[in-house]
């Protein structure tokens, strides 16, 4: 049997009784085939849903069966049994393959009393829509669910599959030629329009609309070749009146091709007809299966109604089962010798086997022996089913079966209930070990005459756990450290690896419950041990786990939940503060907890805490290092966090010596950037910014701290451009300066803005050109904003906001027609109005960009100028936007560096920055005569989320973009479309988060989630020199298709006028309800038309049909935009960061996390901790809560990951061994003594920070300083 999770499983009838009496649209939200019978208990209703259909499934032509009863398969047979079912029309697929499995050999055979049938497991299932996403939609595959199952048989290759798949012909297809009012009502039309023509012809009924339509298809199959096909005349009188043009969506479903040819006389026109599908090895068994379904519909027809002359064609169904039997092995397999009432349903507790009613003594007991082995976890519920049937059966044989599993210590799920309740433990209770044991101890202190009894009900619980370490106490085994030692034969001084070594041997063919306490009280002696703990802990449990449950530990540490996505340092302090002043038990209660975590988190930093609250513990060289928070900087830190991790820039920045571009006259000249000349100083500033940034980075790679602290110099050459700076300073010369000196708490607590509108694509900043443009500063922040943010670095702030004259607001013409009536008539799913009521601007535009407060601000200085500016200069710097601080990066390392070449025409530098992270758009805009294009370079996309309640995928959030618009040029409105030109290797989504909101004049933050993927497929956006290629054809149909749905919507929203109180259908009915009563109090002087509640019963029902239509087809042109580019593939990008806010659009808090392909890691960089996510529901199940959304996404070309990232880059020197245990002996004692000898400083433990080796003079570390010396410095900034 392969190494299937453990679990229940089904034999082959009980497997086959399930599928005959699964029903997929009615099934009560559980999966009678694929789920587990669920556990029994008396007064459960377990029966099916009513109106389930019991399957009467019937072979098609397609089934490969044995010939024989007596067949016996091979390694190289296989089975497969197609049918449909006579009833519902649902279409499955049995296959048994005994080829696939190439380790097993020998099949079940009802000879081999050890496996007399097969016994199934399931091994993998998958939903029509998993199946459509993976591989692709198929049109002729109509698949609901598929599941596989393997036999557990000892040595059976069977591994068997069944496909569901749902009617080739849906409802609404069959509706339009079997419902008879539908019929009639068509064939009385087409009647009425031509009565000479169709004198003496009735309208067709449901048999003659199937019997011509199956003649159809039985013609296409029948031709030899596509020459042949017949074709249908559309003015034939049977068809017209039989289909029409109301049945045209069928008859294109089904692969018919509408033509035209010449009428016999030219002046009567063209001719319509439809060709006949060309039935090929794609499509001829969906055909078929068409034609299976409409000899089922024939079938079902009332008698009266079927035509006898054309029944004797239809071919009689041939019912399935006899071949699934033999397929599976269990054709004519023996049955109970006594009667049975087939009419009564069979006692729930066989399906809990896995087997069926009519099952022999002999295969019941096989049946409980195999799901035992199979799913040991439940064997005590399984030995309440067998014992409760044996009785019930009155078989001596299964009752002795019952009566030897008692002698060999079996239990039943009321036993191990009795037992729990014995210590008054609930049996589902999540209490530890621990917890039980010491409920245990209690009971036999109190009450010693029970021990015997309590040991007994101990005993269960422990085998019901599987815990060795309860069943040790059980048993009331008690060791010394001496005599765990002497166990295990081995010395104090043993290596730990060794002792575990000697403890696993041991297990293996001696008592393991004695192992296990053995290293427990080893790993008692040795708590830093994370070796020994985690050998004691898993040999405790016999099953990898460990003895107290995570969740418990977090439990008790009162964490709860949000323990397992919390950093080491967090947890520690959790601990700390219960442990601090707690008594005894609850101290080593507290530690056990902690314990657990840090095995379950391999995490030797809180082991070694644990023993040593002053224990200094080094990174690992595994795990990347965070970098410290020095004042709102926690979006800094995030983008310096992904920037470390992006190979090009790490590797030019980190050798930034060989990339600085020399300060020459001719270089200085050609210094072109962001579409502009950069000056000299500006440069300097700039290599400043890669001097500092290569500290960091060295930093982050050598140190051996769990974090490095950014300096404030970085970090003030990174938030704000050159420009910000002298736009600061020429601001200061007009602002009040009262006296008194800077407060550093509030320079380094200034607010942090949440992500703000993008600035133009590759415009640098620019100083402002009137006051309105100013970025002021803010100098009030609130201190109750509602948003949730526990980080001391979300200072919120509040934005009086005004727009201003410059502002541009956002206009969109509605696709709807105000003037539209509400009874506008739809024709084929679009509204009638003009072409030109097209939209005139995109479908939504950015909002304006917000202001930002204009309230006065009053900078205090001192006599130290130089010290008051640096400080409001980093004040300013704190309030720029996180996209402008990402643009400062890019703008300053583009200006530091050496370009490798040239924009021909522009004359712009081209570099490692703008090859790694710029692409270029093509805008198209098509005039009157002629299209004209223009190219712009982007370092990034802008995605837009819906509104409220609208959610959106990361394509649709994009399409806002790149989607067609109308645009003014010269007077005239002409389209316009972008198209990606040239793809980044690193493409950069920034989620447009902010909004506007023009009735209260103020930003707010847009919180509804934005759905992305992990892989994301660019084609549909990348440039075609072809206007008729096919991903322009298919961008062409999906604004089309986006247009009509606008109309759609609009035309729903207006009929359903949610806005108001009453809708359209309602406010009708209440009028024709006020008319008749209206009609029937006959009052006198008000005279109502009689024919009015007749008319208005009709409008009411035009208004559901056109409701339901129109629901229709938004459906359909929604599920048709999903799937237009689903086989473009070729641009492929994998996600590598995704940036994250919490807090509202004046401000919040943070983080990053980042994708470590090489681990399949996500980790997430929370300032100073980073940590992994074992949960990245975390990341992608965003509910647009204010604890945090998704603003900022990076994505990889996947051909290039390993060129391009590489997450974890350290090489820490080895640092000397020190001494990590405490035996009553200071490593160092400081005594400091203030003037007064009053305050006392005492710090214990001290041990020296590593000394790291002094790089020979001329390294790439050396600077020269004004005397022209040489001076080293070290990778934190120091000169050695």
């Amino acid at each position: 049997m392969d190494n299937l999770p453990l679990g229940p499983g089904k034999t082959a009838p009980r497997l086959i009784l399930d599928l005959l009496d699964y029903d997929p649209k009615k099934s009560y939200g559980k999966n009678l085939l694929a789920d587990p019978a669920p556990k029994w208990r008396k007064g459960l209703w377990d029966a099916q849903h009513p109106q389930a259909c019991r399957h009467s499934l019937m072979s098609k032509v397609q089934t490969r069966a044995p010939e024989s009863n007596d067949e016996q398969p091979d390694s190289d047979t296989s089975y497969e049994v197609a049918a449909y079912c006579n009833k519902c029309r649902y279409q499955y697929k049995i296959s048994v393959d005994y080829s696939r499995r190439k380790d097993f050999q020998m099949p079940c055979s009802q000879s081999d009393s050890e496996n007399p049938l097969h016994h199934f497991r399931l091994q993998e299932s998958m939903t029509g829509k998993e199946h459509r996403d993976k591989y692709g939609v198929n049109r002729y595959d109509h698949l609901v669910e598929a599941h596989r199952f393997l036999c557990t048989g000892t040595k059976c290759p069977a591994t068997l599959d069944i496909r569901i798949s749902s009617p080739r012909l849906g409802k609404s297809l069959v509706d339009m030629i079997t419902d008879r009012p539908r019929l009639e009502m068509r064939g009385r039309k087409e009647i009425a329009r031509d009565p000479a023509r169709y004198e003496g012809v009735e309208p067709a009924g449901p048999f003659s609309s199937l019997w011509y339509l199956r003649s159809y298809l039985t013609d296409a199959k029948s031709a030899r070749d596509s020459t042949t096909l017949k074709k249908i005349a559309k003015r034939n009188k049977k068809f017209v009146i039989a289909f029409g043009d109301e049945c045209n969506d069928l008859f294109e479903t089904l692969g018919f091709k509408m033509i035209e040819e010449p009428a016999e006389f030219p002046e009567e026109g063209m001719n319509g007809f439809w060709q006949l599908p060309v039935v090929t090895k794609e499509n001829i068994e969906y055909i078929e299966d068409v034609i299976y379904e409409i000899d089922v519909l024939i079938q079902n027809l009332p008698q009266s109604e079927q035509n006898p002359q054309y029944m004797k064609v239809v071919i009689r169904p041939v019912p399935a089962l006899k071949d699934i039997e033999r397929s599976l092995g269990f054709f004519d397999y023996p049955l109970r010798s006594r009667t049975i009432n087939l009419e009564s349903e069979e006692h729930p507790y066989y399906k809990s086997l896995g087997a069926v009613e009519t099952f022999t003594d002999n295969y019941l007991s096989w049946a409980y022996d195999r799901q035992c082995s199979c799913d040991p976890a439940n064997k005590p519920y399984y030995f309440d089913c067998l014992e409760d049937l044996a009785t019930g059966r009155k078989s001596p044989d299964l009752q002795m079966k019952v009566t030897m599993a008692v002698s060999l210590g079996e239990y039943g799920l009321k036993q191990l209930e009795d037992s729990f309740k014995f210590f008054g433990l609930d049996p589902g209770t999540k209490e530890g070990d621990d917890h039980i044991m010491g409920v245990y101890k209690s009971r036999i202190a109190s009450a010693p005459r029970q021990k015997e009894d309590a040991k007994a009900r101990l005993l269960i619980i422990a085998k019901h756990r599987n815990s060795e370490a309860i069943e040790a106490l059980a048993k009331d085994n008690t060791m010394s450290f001496e005599e765990a030692l002497e166990f295990l034969e081995v010395t104090a001084g043993t290596a730990s690896d060794s002792i575990e070594a000697a403890a696993i041997s041991l297990s293996l063919d001696g008592d393991k419950v004695r192992v296990a306490r053995a290293l427990r009280v080893i790993a008692n002696q040795r708590p830093e041990d994370f070796t020994i703990q985690s050998a004691a802990a898993q040999m405790e449990t016999g099953n990898g786990e460990f003895a107290l449950g995570l969740s418990e530990a977090y439990n008790r540490l009162q964490i709860g939940g949000p323990g397992p996505s919390l950093p080491d340092e967090t947890v520690l302090t959790y601990y700390q503060s219960l442990s601090s002043g707690a008594p005894s038990g609850s101290k080593d209660s507290f530690a056990e907890a902690l314990r657990t975590i840090a095995l379950h988190r391999q995490s030797i930093f809180l082991l070694r805490k644990l023993n040593d609250p002053n224990a200094v513990v080094h990174a690992s060289t595994a795990e990347p290092v965070g970098l410290d928070n020095i004042g709102n900087t926690c979006y800094l830190n995030s983008l310096l966090q992904y920037y470390y991790t992006i190979k090009p820039v790490r590797d030019m920045v980190i050798d930034f010596q060989s990339h600085r571009m020399t300060l020459s006259e001719e270089n200085l000249k050609t210094k072109r950037v962001g579409g502009r000349i950069v000056d000299k100083p500006e440069i300097v500033k700039a290599q400043k910014f890669g001097d500092e940034l290569h500290n960091l980075f060295e930093n982050l790679k050598t140190a051996s701290s769990r974090s490095v602290r950014p300096t404030k110099e970085l970090a003030e050459l990174t938030l704000f451009s050159s420009e910000k700076e002298g736009e600061f300073l020429e601001r200061r010369k007009s602002i009040s300066s009262p006296s008194g000196p800077p407060n550093i708490a509030a320079i380094m607590g200034a607010p942090v803005f949440g992500p703000q509108l993008p600035p133009t694509p590759l415009t640098p900043p620019s100083s402002s050109k009137s006051p309105q443009d100013d970025i002021e500063m803010i100098d009030n922040p609130i201190d109750n904003v509602e948003a949730r943010d526990d980080s001391s670095e979300a200072t919120l702030v509040d934005m009086d906001q005004v727009p201003t004259g410059g502002d541009k607001k956002s206009t969109a013409v509605s696709t709807v027609d105000a003037t539209l009536d509400t009874d506008a008539v739809m024709v084929n799913g679009e509204d009638v109005t003009d072409e030109t009521s097209k939209p005139l601007s995109p479908p939504e535009k950015p909002p304006p960009i917000p202001p930002r407060n204009k309230s006065g601000l009053v900078i205090s200085t001192t006599e130290s100028k130089d010290l008051a500016a640096d400080d409001e200069l980093w004040r300013f710097g704190t309030q720029q936007d996180v996209t402008e601080v990402i643009g400062n990066v890019t703008f300053r390392l583009q200006c530091a560096i050496k370009p490798t070449s040239f924009e021909e025409g522009s004359g712009e530098q081209i570099d490692i920055i703008r090859d790694t992270f710029f692409g270029a758009n093509t805008t198209y805009t098509e005039k009157e005569h002629s299209t004209e294009t223009k190219v712009e370079a982007w370092p990034t996309i802008i995605a837009f989320p819906g509104k409220e309640g609208d959610i959106r995928d990361l394509y649709e959030a994009i399409d806002v973009i790149y989607d067609e618009q109308y645009v003014e040029v010269e007077n005239k409105k002409c389209p316009q479309h972008f198209s990606i030109s040239k793809l980044p290797r690193i493409l950069q989504i920034q989620i447009q988060r902010t909004d506007f909101d023009p009735v209260r004049q103020t930003s707010y933050k847009n919180r509804t989630p934005v759905a992305f993927p992990e892989t994301i497929y660019m084609d549909r956006y990348v440039a075609s020199d072809d206007p008729e290629s096919v991903v322009m054809r298919r961008r062409r149909e999906t604004w089309k298709w986006k247009s009509q749905l606008r109309s759609l919507e609009a035309r729903q929203a207006a009929l359903k006028n949610s806005q108001e109180d009453i809708n359209v259908p309602d406010a009708l009915l209440a009028v024709k309800d006020f008319v008749t009563a209206l009609q029937e109090e006959e009052i006198e002087g008000i005279e109502v038309p009689p024919e009015l509640p007749e008319a208005l019963e009709d409008r009411i029902s035009q208004v559901a049909s056109e409701l339901e239509e129109i629901s229709k087809q938004i459906d359909s042109l929604k599920k048709s935009l999903k799937e237009q580019f689903t086989d473009m593939r070729e641009f492929e990008y994998k996600l590598h960061s995704v940036f994250i806010h919490r807090g509202e659009a004046g401000g919040g808090h943070y983080w990053v996390y980042i994708y470590d392909f090489e681990h399949d890691i996500w980790r997430e960089y929370n300032d100073e901790h980073v940590s992994e996510v074992k949960d990245r529901r975390r990341i992608f199940d965003q509910t647009g809560s204010a604890d945090g959304t998704p603003y900022y996404l990076v994505y990889v070309q996947t051909h290039k990951l390993k060129e391009l990232v590489d997450v974890v880059c350290r090489e820490v020197q080895e640092i000397p061994v020190e001494v990590e245990t405490w035996n009553g002996q200071m490593d160092g004692v400081v005594n400091e003594v203030d003037e007064d000898n009053e305050n006392y400083r005492h710090v214990e433990h001290v041990k020296p920070r590593p000394l790291r080796p002094k790089p020979p003079v001329g390294s790439e570390w050396g600077n020269v300083n004004t005397n022209g010396t040489d001076v080293a410095f070290d990778p934190n900034g120091n000169t050695w």
